[in-house]
């Protein structure tokens, strides 16, 4: 799917269609591009002259965070949050060539949405006006936004899990800890390499961008740093979690083997001295007395409680 916003010479925002779009009548034209076919692809780089193959590294996820310079278009590829089953990331490709500004992506980025929004019902001229590299920033800080959101709501999950955590063992809490601590692996590797990006945006000294644009990179940069440090302070946590979660285990295990150690400490000595009785020997002590059998069960009983009364004083009962 490809959808266009631009902005007219007289300051008007448009959404006109890729086959009618003419560059030289608008001032900035931001083209997104979301899961294309492969003629939606040839289409598109027919009509913005960037051959299909390095359109083509917008969409693989394995390409690593960076920013390139073209002979006449540059290109940067950025780590967005991805809502799915699990949260993770995906990779969005950037084309920067004259007054056109490319987003290309092969999952559904929310943020990407948002500024689309954003600039469709409320402060459009205000981003366009002020440039390419004004538009670029604000596409990166809302990416940054929607990590920002997650580690701040990851922040509330804790708390929660720390409490159910503290109510025993619970297989599903155990779950919920690896599926997060999954999700800040992905986070904190991708903000270190979005972090890159941003050095190389704030420091060089790029055509796209102006001082201010580099001065809001700059500030972009200090707040992937905090984003950094906060998903590795929550892996922290979690990890922490983990063990205090395996060490719950390991107490509920031992409860349950004291129990049993117990039991058949209890019982031993009177089914060795059932299974004594149960010889057949010709004579055995109080065999024939007929006060023998509650003799021997008086006995049993005695050891029994003396064994009980042991297990209360060593606080195991």
């Amino acid at each position: 799917m490809i959808t266009v916003i631009a902005i007219t010479k007289d300051n008007r925002i448009e959404e006109p269609k890729l086959d009618e779009l003419k560059f030289e009548d608008y001032k900035l034209i931001w083209i997104d591009c979301y899961d294309p076919k492969d003629e939606e692809l040839y289409k598109l780089s027919k009509k913005i002259n960037i051959p299909t193959m390095d359109l083509q590294i917008g969409l693989d996820e394995q390409e690593i965070p960076r920013v390139e310079e073209d002979e006449d278009f540059y290109l940067i590829i950025y780590k967005a949050p991805l809502f799915e089953e699990d949260i993770t990331t995906t990779s969005l490709g950037i084309f920067i060539k004259e007054n056109v500004l490319l987003t290309i992506h092969t999952d559904k980025i929310k943020a990407i949405g948002r500024l689309h929004k954003l600039i469709s019902t409320k402060k459009p001229t205000t981003i366009f006006e002020r440039g390419i590299g004004f538009l670029l920033y604000h596409i990166l800080n809302e990416i940054t936004r929607s990590y920002s959101r997650i580690l701040m709501n990851l922040e509330d999950e804790l708390e929660e899990l720390e409490d159910r955590l503290l109510e025993g063992y619970d297989r599903e809490v155990m779950e919920k800890i690896l599926g997060l601590r999954k999700t800040l692996v992905y986070f904190h590797k991708s903000l270190i390499a979005n972090r890159d990006v941003l050095v190389l945006l704030k420091r060089k000294y790029l055509p796209i961008t102006t001082k201010e644009d580099r001065e809001n990179f700059e500030d972009l940069y200090y707040d992937t740093l905090q984003l950094i440090d906060m998903s590795a302070t929550y892996r922290e946590v979690l990890t922490s979690m983990m063990d205090i979660t395996l060490s719950l285990e390991n107490i509920k295990m031992n409860q349950i083997m004291k129990i049993l150690t117990m039991v058949t400490t209890i019982f031993a000595v009177p089914m060795w001295i059932t299974g004594i009785y149960g010889m057949n020997f010709s004579y055995l002590p109080l065999a024939n007395n007929p006060e023998g059998f509650w003799l021997i069960l008086a006995l049993m009983v005695i050891i029994i409680m003396t064994f009980v009364y042991i297990f209360r004083r060593s606080g195991w009962l």
